[in-house]
């Protein structure tokens, strides 16, 4: 399955309650699971982004519904999407198998 990266920035609201982050953070993985992906980590960061997630969905269209559905939480200023993939996948591309 696709790994993502996703870079984020919180919304004023979002960080204005970051007392509920936890809450916020469990229905975002709520949203993957139920599109059939799994959040395999979220980390809170300082600097142009204010967090990091990698994400293992089953296609960029989906990871496009999950993005928009997050997004409508009001939590979310803008995001920034890698597709990432294991040094494993990489060589095998280099070697052109």
């Amino acid at each position: 399955m696709p790994l993502f990266i996703i870079l984020g920035k919180l919304s004023d609201k979002a960080i204005g309650k970051m007392k509920e982050a936890d809450q916020r953070d469990a229905r975002a993985e709520q949203i993957i699971t139920s599109a059939g992906g799994k959040l395999l980590g979220l980390y809170y960061t300082f600097g142009r982004y204010d967090y990091v997630s990698i994400v293992e969905l089953p296609s960029a269209e989906v990871l496009a519904r999950v993005t928009v559905d997050i997004a409508k939480g009001g939590t979310t200023v803008s995001t920034e999407t890698m597709t990432a993939l294991l040094p494993e996948q990489m060589y095998a591309m280099a070697k052109g198998t």
